[in-house]
């Protein structure tokens, strides 16, 4: 079955990318300085990927692709930041120090590749779920 001009996906937008990717600045920003649970962490970043797939099926983008990769683009800011910062993190983050000194402390390597674990893990579910969203719309607009 052919789509129609309208229902094509349009290339993979870098600017777009990043655009979406900056969530990992304001998450790496928040925290580090103000600290968060882990429950509250998890559900900001939910909203945040839900926003991001309303964004990305609205405006026709590559779903699995942009949101695979503005994810993993998140993850780095969120870990960079996190290691930049990495005083304040442990200062604003009580519940994390035990696990942080079980782990031999914050090192770069470790934040951020955790981080990217992460930004690749919701990628690959959050980039799945658009991408069958967008399907979907696509299928109930050309019939």
């Amino acid at each position: 079955m052919q789509l129609s001009e309208s229902t094509q996906p349009r290339p993979v937008r870098g600017g777009f990318i990043f655009a979406l990717s900056l969530t990992g600045v304001v998450m790496g920003l928040l925290t580090s300085l103000v600290g968060l649970p882990q429950a509250v962490e998890v559900s900001v970043w939910i909203a945040a990927y839900v926003v991001w797939g309303v964004v990305v099926v609205r405006t026709r983008q590559r779903p699995f692709l942009t949101t695979l990769l503005a994810s993993l683009l998140s993850g780095v800011w969120t870990g960079t930041l996190q290691v930049v910062l990495a005083e304040q993190y442990i200062a604003n983050n009580p519940w994390y120090a035990e696990d942080i000194v079980q782990a031999g402390g914050m090192t770069a390597a470790a934040v951020i590749g955790f981080a990217l674990t992460m930004g690749l893990a919701w990628g690959l579910v959050v980039g799945g779920i658009v991408t069958l969203v967008a399907r979907r719309r696509d299928r109930a607009q050309s019939s």
